[in-house]
């Protein structure tokens, strides 16, 4: 009987535990996703007298850097608030 019992115990403790280790990895894994999903990524950017028009793919992959820079410095701000 006290066999059954600590065994009971155990399995209950190893199930409540492991659930909870369960979640706690299922909601950091997914946090990303569920911020990012149904989202339309808008660039907002401005034409400056000193970029004028790109002409090689160094130019545009350097905007879209910084327009994504700053669209995810936006987000984590208001993350955080």
């Amino acid at each position: 009987m006290k066999i059954f019992l600590l065994l009971s115990i155990l399995f209950i403790t190893v199930f409540f535990v492991g659930k909870r280790f369960f979640n706690s990895a299922k909601r950091n894994l997914f946090k990303d996703q569920s911020a990012w999903s149904g989202k339309d990524i808008k660039i907002k950017y401005t034409k400056s007298s000193g970029i004028g028009e790109p002409n090689t793919n160094d130019n545009i992959l350097k905007m879209i850097a910084n327009e994504s820079k700053v669209y995810l410095d936006d987000q984590s701000k208001r993350k955080e608030e």
